[in-house]
């Protein structure tokens, strides 16, 4: 006869996934991050190309959030996507509300390296992840969504 189970309170349940979430996910980035390292075209710095991600997430956005995104100053980011728009990746130009700031776009030819770099990593995952049980693949993307949604303030 077996014992019958006791429901899991829903705080411990929470406290699990937050364990969860804290072990895996920068694992998980850590392997996002070395794929896109390896997609991405030669002569780009991992900076340079986390900032043409940035701009693909972001269009429009200030010199300045891209700099806290990286985790570097203004000066150090202003530097980068001046490199950026020389190469013909990025589009610079002032904030029309406020001429100090600079605001960023892809280029076309942007857009093309990180569609394609995006491409490359999204088919070695997709080659990854079909190893799983197809009832682990359907309910990936809702878990992944429901996360977001929890966890990710959006201001």
């Amino acid at each position: 006869m077996s014992a019958a189970l006791k429901p899991v309170p829903h705080a411990d349940l929470a406290e699990v996934c937050a364990q969860a979430v804290l072990a895996q996910v920068p694992l998980l980035m850590r392997e996002i991050r070395s794929a896109m390292r390896q997609a991405a075209p030669e002569g780009l710095t991992v900076p340079q190309f986390r900032a043409l991600l940035f701009a693909q997430r972001e269009p429009g956005g200030s010199v300045g959030a891209l700099a806290t995104h990286l985790g570097v100053t203004l000066p150090t980011a202003s530097v980068a996507v001046t490199a950026l728009a020389e190469r013909g990746l990025l589009r610079v130009h002032a904030d029309p509300h406020d001429r100090r700031r600079r605001l960023i776009r892809l280029s076309a030819e942007g857009r093309r390296i990180v569609d394609a770099a995006w491409s490359r990593t999204a088919a070695g995952f997709a080659e990854r992840l079909s190893r799983l049980p197809a009832a682990q693949l359907h309910s990936t993307p809702q878990a992944l969504q429901a996360l977001a949604g929890a966890l990710i303030s959006r201001s």
